[in-house]
């Protein structure tokens, strides 16, 4: 008889292969990758439990709006009073069709109208968890909402389905932690994140990824916009020992913003791959996306961007800007930012650098008595501040800093 930990131990070595095997996914094989992977998975299947309900004031004695909570498999939600007052739901999707079918029949609609791609269309079929944010036409939310996902029991997976749905006029804040309280062992985590932002809704939408690194990561992001509305789009990838994250943004509205801003650093051997693409379908958008990326010791990394102008989106204006900042010789990076117009009338533009740090500022700062590692970490902290400073819930930041500075030292 095969033990649990031989069975874990079996589980853990096929791990890599298959986050290979997800990548390769296209449509002349989905169908066999499908099969495939739910096979393997199988070999590692857990059950989901209910937890006791979240408490909404955080370390910092802040209060929350909501937070729902995933660890391991067991699963905690909690509102405050205004926010279900307003028919705010974060909540599971088997949870909401039992308790809100009105509301589960119009978000599996709109789900179900999105064009997937292959990979999006994989991560969804092998899914076992689907967490969704509704919120109403013209609630407001004031307050954070926090989705915490924590990840550590060792040959645990997490295959998981992200669902934000504002109706229009609606406004929030959202912020999804991917994290993990310890490193015992191998785990594997798939992530499909589908956002609808209404008409005129506004929404504030933090990332953070900060896995321990013996966790495989494949995610894909897609945000579709309704006319005149407003999304900022925070990423932070920090963690995991692969990575692989595409991240699309359709300004579908007309008069639609989009706001993309993203840090990811990379060390030990880590190996971190992401695709940006933003899609001008209407006239009169504009997106904004700056990168920053550091990459240290062996690492590698690899950022790709689209600016792509549909025939239809006359007066576009499209920004992208990635930056890279190599820490060791053995580092290696990879970028390559994009334009695809096809009509006229438009404003877009990119640009891309790698670069070291600055041998006069660290000659600078060791003249006044500074060591050069801390130096080098405080011209790093610097580097990233501009996108940090735009992640609003002030624990989550705090923490992110803290992780960069244990990264360097």
């Amino acid at each position: 008889m095969i033990s649990n930990n031989q069975q874990n131990l079996s589980v853990q070595s096929n791990y890599e292969y298959l986050f290979k095997l997800i990548q390769s996914a296209d449509d002349s094989n989905l169908d066999r990758i499908k099969t495939q992977t739910a096979e393997m998975l199988a070999e590692n299947e857990y059950t989901t439990a209910e937890g006791s309900p979240q408490t909404l004031t955080d370390a910092n004695e802040r209060v929350l709006a909501g937070r729902f909570l995933w660890e391991d498999g067991v699963r905690s939600t909690g509102l405050d009073s205004n926010t279900r007052k307003q028919g705010v739901l974060l909540d599971t999707l088997e949870n909401i069709r039992a308790n809100q079918p009105e509301i589960f029949l119009k978000i599996k609609y709109w789900q179900e109208s999105l064009q997937q791609n292959p990979l999006e269309a994989l991560i969804g079929s092998i899914a076992k968890e689907t967490i969704v944010l509704y919120v109403p036409k013209f609630a407001v939310v004031s307050k954070e909402l926090l989705l915490d996902v924590v990840l550590s029991q060792p040959g645990r997976n997490a295959l998981m389905r992200f669902w934000v749905f504002l109706e229009d006029g609606a406004q929030a804040v959202f912020t999804i932690n991917l994290r993990s309280r310890k490193a015992e062992g191998e785990n594997f985590y798939t992530g499909c994140l589908q956002v609808r932002v209404g008409d005129g809704a506004h929404l504030i939408l933090n990332e953070v990824q900060d896995f321990h690194q013996k966790v495989y990561v494949t995610a894909t992001k897609s945000v579709t916009t309704g006319k005149v509305s407003n999304i900022q789009w925070n990423t932070c990838e920090l963690g995991s020992i692969k990575l692989r994250n595409n991240a699309t943004m359709n300004l579908k509205g007309e008069g639609s913003n989009g706001l993309i801003y993203g840090l990811y650093f990379a060390t030990d051997h880590q190996d971190i791959e992401m695709q940006t693409r933003q899609n001008h379908l209407a006239p009169n958008t504009t997106s904004f996306l700056h990168f920053k990326g550091a990459i240290n010791d062996d690492a590698y990394a690899n950022w790709q961007g689209m600016i792509y102008v549909d025939p239809a989106a006359k007066k576009t204006d499209g920004y992208q800007k990635n930056e890279n900042l190599m820490l060791s010789p053995n580092a290696r990076v990879f970028t390559k930012p994009g334009l695809e117009i096809v009509t006229d009338d438009v404003k877009c533009s990119h640009g891309t650098t790698v670069s070291e740090i600055d041998a006069d500022q660290i000659f600078y700062l060791m003249s006044r008595g500074m060591s050069k590692n801390e130096s080098e970490l405080l011209i790093l902290q610097g580097y990233f501040d501009a996108i940090l400073n735009n992640i609003t819930y002030d624990p989550i930041r705090e923490k992110l800093k803290e992780k960069i500075y244990l990264k360097m030292i």
